[in-house]
């Protein structure tokens, strides 16, 4: 497990990002020393388990189905 400061997560979050896929391991962000944060890899199969694509396809539902809306009237 890798510890990096927020200054550091916030000049190269990219790169932190990558390696957390990468290398499958959680990094812990710290404020003054002591943790603050948690930039973990998530997978396909995890978001199945948290029930993000069923969220995803209910909100896009719900935006087709609006015709009072502003971009409905716009087009």
């Amino acid at each position: 497990m890798k510890f990096v400061s927020v200054a550091e997560v916030k000049n190269r979050l990219t790169v932190y990002l990558a390696q957390a896929r990468k290398k499958r391991e959680p990094i812990i962000v710290t404020h003054h020393g002591k943790p603050y944060a948690l930039i973990q890899p998530i997978s396909d199969k995890d978001l199945e388990g948290l029930g993000w694509e069923q969220l995803g396809q209910e909100r896009l539902r719900k935006a087709w189905e609006g015709e009072d809306d502003a971009l409905y009237n716009y087009l």
